[in-house]
């Protein structure tokens, strides 16, 4: 019985291993395929400030979205406005008011809005009534 336990744990252990090791390999393409997309771009716009954030930017199935559906907004809401939501939530959440982030998040969540913090991308999903 113990014997058992004992393999359980050296497979959880290379399973971890190996899952780790993946996340790596995927890091490393995503940074590869980073930098040549960005090559000319990244020297001639922020020479100066190197530690300038992107803007938010709304992105497509294109754009690698694979679920987003290309659908109007909300009333009331406008790509801008979608825009100046995430970055409002942005500065929050480096401020550390976690309570004005997360009515944000709340205000986008029932808009059906779906956002990437990394890449500072978002995009919109099927309407699901009852959110």
């Amino acid at each position: 019985m113990g014997n058992t336990s004992k393999n359980t744990a050296d497979a959880q252990k290379a399973y971890k291993k190996a899952k780790k090791r993946r996340r790596q390999l995927r890091k490393a393409e995503q940074l590869k395929a980073g930098n040549k997309n960005n090559t000319g771009q990244q020297s001639s716009s922020s020479s100066s400030s190197s530690n300038a954030k992107p803007k938010w930017h709304r992105v497509g199935k294109e754009d690698g979205a694979k679920k987003a559906v290309d659908r109007p907004l909300e009333k009331g809401y406008g790509v801008d406005q979608i825009n100046e939501l995430l970055e409002k939530r942005s500065k929050a959440k480096e401020i550390k008011d976690y309570a004005v982030s997360d009515e944000i998040t709340k205000t986008l969540v029932k808009l059906q809005i779906v956002y990437d913090d990394d890449k500072r991308a978002w995009h919109t999903r099927e309407w699901k009534y009852g959110v």
